[in-house]
């Protein structure tokens, strides 16, 4: 599950990170709270206090929330009850999911993108996040330095209905920005696409294919769990003030 973890971190990439404490920190302008939180990993040490505060200052010095992010498979025995003793908000439980790329599929090849800011404006309109962190988060899109497939679906006339980016890295597919747009939700074009980009990264090499999803999205996990996606390990975030 570790190697996940690693190809997850280059498949949606911070725009700095450095190493403390066995923690890996990554930095992104605020956007997303993966991209910008200390993460557990296989070599972490457990933290004392002073070294959370460390950690926090650091993150206060750029601007940016303390966040930790927390897995099942390294997260330190006593990291998560001293950051609740020390009032980190528990927030967004979230799962990873994987699938083998190795069983046959039948699925057209997605249409892509001509490029991340081609892509990006399609994922603004459908997923209407218009806000000005768009701007740090096309930064990211092109800082991600595997073969990726901007991958876009329309309909008949041309409409942009669904959108996802995938992210070929270390022989594992990652799927993120997942989207369809409201007016044509429970269509199955969120399914097609995915299955679009499984066929995409198995053609490409990749034997295993991954997603990180929110657990109170259930009807994300039903679509994931509809493409062969089960449960791995999860995470969650301890979010300090």
């Amino acid at each position: 599950m570790e190697s996940i973890e690693s190809a997850a971190f280059s498949a949606w990439p911070a725009l700095d990170s450095q190493d403390l404490y066995g923690w890996h920190l990554r930095f992104a302008d605020g956007y997303t709270k993966r991209a910008n939180s200390a993460n557990c990993t296989q070599d972490s040490e457990e933290l004392s206090e002073s070294q959370v505060d460390h950690i926090k200052q650091i993150y206060q010095n750029r601007g940016l929330q303390p966040i930790f992010r927390l897995t099942s498979i390294s997260a330190p025995p006593q990291i998560d009850s001293l950051l609740a003793e020390k009032r980190y908000r528990f927030v967004d439980m979230s799962l990873v999911m994987t699938t083998s790329l190795d069983i046959q599929r039948q699925a057209e090849l997605p249409t892509c993108a001509a490029s991340p800011e081609s892509w990006l404006n399609i994922f603004q309109q459908i997923s209407g996040k218009l806000e000005a962190s768009q701007a740090i988060h096309l930064k990211m899109l092109q800082s991600i330095k595997s073969p990726c497939a901007f991958a876009i679906k329309k309909s008949q006339d041309g409409v942009p209905t669904s959108c996802g980016l995938g992210v070929l890295e270390q022989g594992q597919l990652g799927l993120f920005d997942v989207a369809t747009s409201p007016d044509y939700r429970r269509r199955g074009l969120a399914r097609e696409l995915c299955e679009g980009l499984l066929q995409w990264g198995g053609q490409m090499g990749a034997k295993v294919a991954f997603v990180q999803v929110v657990a109170a999205n259930s009807s994300a996990i039903s679509l994931y769990e509809s493409l062969g996606f089960r449960y791995a390990y999860h995470y969650w975030y301890r979010i300090g003030t």
